[in-house]
């Protein structure tokens, strides 16, 4: 059941980067423009802001947000920062964290540790320090191999000139099998790649403790979808790349069938929701597994929207949506168990 929002100039949202559910059901909304984080109430009205622009102490800039207990932590990549606050606005602390890595949510594990993506190690390898609540370190994560089977991605490149000025960007063509990796509300960190519904296990970050897979018959991509996924990339694409990229991207490199899957998410019960393609794009089925991957089978689809800036508590999903007059609203629902399950 999705929480009906009061509708004023306080609750309007603008560019929301991240999302966040309290236990309680509040909803917290990072927004960039102009830089705070609105917090909505388990009935859907606006309560208050936490935060503004700056570099001072309870000033923030951008980031990832995760709520646990009563202390919402954003971290910034670009200001190589954690900042906490109580959920009533109060400021905590800042502490210096890691930078350069921004992901799709900010992590807090079952035993309270913050997850903070970024370069570690001499080398600068990707991977996560790992803070307490308190912003002291626990410890540091290596990043795993992405995928626990191997596939040859492929990829574009683009090369823009601009006066005396070069750029280049590399970024993989839509659709075709890749490798995928995210944590478990436990701290375990799952590895899977998208040419079969199969996912690796892993407890420390180094060791498989378990695979799990189930059938996903792959799919073929009509010509109208083909042609939909390559205009819809050229056209997310900033001013300076787009022209270049259409010269360069080729149709026919999109792949003639749908990954086996799209997208994969961990709720804070540690089960393992994962959407399917089909007649619906992308996002058309949900099926979900248990923490043992166990397939716990098909769960009604809310939105085929549900992976932007998705958002959990131990009994809640929350993500971004428009409204009939195209207006962007945060959809919460309630996840029920079925008994046994």
């Amino acid at each position: 059941m999705a929480a009906t929002a009061v509708v004023g100039r306080d609750a309007e949202l603008g560019s929301i980067e991240a999302l966040a559910l309290g236990e309680d059901g509040s909803a917290y909304a990072f927004q960039r423009a102009p830089v705070t984080i609105k917090v909505f109430g388990p009935d859907g009205n606006y309560v208050r802001s936490i935060g503004r622009e700056g570099d001072g102490p309870g000033e923030i800039r951008g980031g990832m947000l995760a709520v646990r207990g009563d202390t919402v932590v954003v971290q910034d990549p670009d200001g190589h920062r954690l900042t906490y606050f109580k959920t009533d606005g109060t400021f905590i602390r800042t502490v210096q964290s890691t930078c350069c890595y921004w992901t799709g949510s900010l992590t807090i594990d079952s035993a309270g540790r913050i997850w903070s993506p970024g370069p570690v190690g001499k080398d600068g390898q990707g991977g996560w320090v790992r803070f307490r609540m308190d912003g002291t370190v626990v410890d540091t994560v290596p990043r795993p191999p992405t995928g626990f089977h191997r596939v040859a991605e492929k990829f574009w490149r683009v090369d823009v000139k601009s006066g005396n000025n070069s750029m280049s960007m590399m970024m993989g063509i839509p659709l075709q099998p890749g490798g995928t990796q995210f944590l478990r509300s436990d701290g375990a960190i799952l590895l899977g790649n998208s040419d079969r519904l199969a996912f690796a296990v892993l407890a420390n970050g180094k060791d498989t403790s378990r695979v799990f897979e189930a059938d996903a018959p792959r799919l073929p991509l009509s010509t109208a979808e083909r042609d939909s996924v390559f205009e819809s990339v050229i056209s997310r694409q900033s001013v300076q790349y787009r022209d270049a990229l259409r010269k360069t991207a080729r149709k026919d490199d999109l792949p003639s069938v749908w990954p086996a899957f799209t997208h994969t998410a961990s709720d804070k019960q540690g089960r393992i929701w994962v959407s399917l393609p089909g007649s619906r794009g992308e996002v058309t089925r949900l099926v979900v597994f248990d923490t043992d991957g166990r397939l716990l089978g098909d769960v009604p689809l809310p939105s085929t929207k549900m992976f932007d800036h998705t958002a959990w508590s131990r009994d809640g999903l929350a993500f971004l949506d428009e409204d009939d007059e195209g207006r962007t609203v945060i959809r919460v629902f309630r996840l029920v168990t079925t008994p046994g399950r």
